[in-house]
């Protein structure tokens, strides 16, 4: 058995559902507050535990350090803060975001991926199908992100499947991170 600590970074546009996401895959979430949508101020630190996770035939404890961040560019002063240290980086946007999410992942991805050298493994992409009418096609990504893996996200019809999609992502992590020791 192997205990592994993880700091993760959330980040994306306003509005794309980032804090839902987390309070998801960190099992924190109250059903009744699907609906209710507080800006976050900053950040906000979530920590949970990904339990017995296979990877390459051994299995992982993982604890989580997932820092929701808010995609107020008012707090781009905290950004190099933010990014100390990170392992992870999941980009999140949404229906909502669609008309400037593009420039927004490119943004984000190189300053919180390129620019600390993490490998396109180390990040991922998740779409927040918030109107389950638009695809991913409509982001009009750049070929940046060719090499992230894209994740389309419902959270009223696919919860089961973000949470074994986010465990795919963790160990795609720790692959990466045994590769460079």
């Amino acid at each position: 058995m192997h205990n592994t600590k993880l700091k993760i970074l959330m980040i994306g546009p306003c509005d794309s559902g980032k804090t839902l996401i987390a309070n998801f895959i960190s099992e924190s979430i109250n059903l009744d507050e699907v609906n209710i949508t507080r800006p976050t101020q900053g950040v906000r630190i979530v920590e949970f535990e990904l339990s017995n996770l296979n990877v390459n035939g051994k299995i992982h404890n993982v604890d989580i350090e997932l820092w929701d961040c808010s995609g107020d560019h008012r707090f781009e002063s905290c950004w190099p803060v933010l990014r100390l240290g990170v392992q992870g980086v999941i980009l999140v946007c949404s229906s909502n975001t669609i008309n400037t999410a593009g420039r927004e992942m490119e943004l984000l991805y190189n300053y919180f991926v390129s620019q600390p050298k993490l490998s396109a493994k180390q990040c991922v992409l998740f779409y927040n199908n918030i109107e389950e009418q638009d695809d991913m096609e409509s982001l009009n990504l750049s070929p940046t992100f060719s090499k992230v893996s894209q994740v389309a996200v419902n959270m009223k019809s696919g919860g089961n499947r973000l949470k074994i999609d986010f465990s795919n992502y963790i160990a795609s992590i720790l692959q990466t991170l045994n590769k460079d020791n």
